[in-house]
């Protein structure tokens, strides 16, 4: 029966499933050593379509009698040379379950290739030289840049004369005319008339401006409401006297801050 690929490693509920990207080995002793035991690592590939990548290895304990397995494509069989204790202990090794009495079976090559070992002096050389083709790149650039700018100032001072024979070529057959420069700025807009204040109004037809009426309303300025038989201070505003103190104590205060001193020496 096929493999399902959504199947999930857990070999506490017996389900002993992985699939792998790289070649799976399994590991053989090795015959010629006879007065201590060497294993030779050896990979499986698919009988029908011999892929050795890519494959998916499954036992279910209490089901299976031996491992199954299946390629990428679709092609299945049993897998007879994988013992099963041994792919049993490799599925509690990678579930993370660290057994002393199995690493040696890890050592001896069993289970998915290691990934190739990175070579990290041709890492930075290679980074080394893309930071060096990058920089010459740009510097090329600058100098393509500086090229374009100056060639194009050469060219245009050399077709100057050509272009003031064509200006004044075209000038004789247009009777003399000297022809219209277009401007590439837009026409400014016409601004609005401005309105004249009011004093020029009152200047013009000799009107007097109106006076300034008084501050309190109640006892128009004077701080005592006076009427026949009665005179007493206003509750509305502070009075003459002290509208007085307080303009004084403003003055001093703008003194003391030197806020008066520039108006003092421009009218000297």
């Amino acid at each position: 029966m096929p493999i399902s690929p959504w199947r999930a490693l857990s070999p506490d509920n017996g389900d002993h499933y992985l699939a792998f990207e790289r070649r799976f080995r399994y590991v053989v002793e090795d015959p010629e050593h006879t007065w201590r035991r060497v294993w030779i690592p050896t990979v499986i590939a698919c009988p029908v379509c011999e892929a050795d990548t890519g494959l998916r290895l499954a036992y279910k304990s209490g089901v299976d009698a031996v491992v199954e397995a299946a390629c990428r494509i679709g092609h299945t069989w049993v897998e007879t040379r994988v013992d099963v204790s041994q792919w049993m202990a490799y599925c509690r090794f990678r579930a993370g379950q660290q057994e002393v009495d199995w690493l040696w079976l890890i050592e001896a090559g069993f289970g998915e290739e290691p990934p190739p070992p990175i070579d990290y002096t041709k890492e930075i050389r290679q980074g080394a030289f893309e930071v060096a083709k990058h920089a010459r790149g740009k510097a090329k650039a600058k100098v393509r840049k500086a090229k374009k700018k100056i060639g194009k100032r050469v060219r245009n001072e050399a077709m100057r004369p050509v272009a003031a024979l064509l200006r004044t070529a075209w000038t004789m057959e247009a009777g003399g005319v000297e022809p219209v420069k277009a401007s590439r700025r837009r026409p400014a807009e016409p601004k609005p008339p401005k309105t004249p204040p009011v004093s020029a109004y009152r200047k013009a037809y000799g009107v007097q401006a109106p006076e300034k009426g008084p501050k309190c309303l109640v006892c128009e300025d004077t701080g005592q409401i006076i009427a026949p038989g009665i005179s007493v201070p206003c509750v509305e505003c502070d009075g003459p006297a002290a509208a007085a103190l307080a303009a004084a104590e403003r003055r001093a205060e703008r003194a003391r801050q030197g806020k008066g001193e520039r108006r003092t020496s421009t009218t000297k």
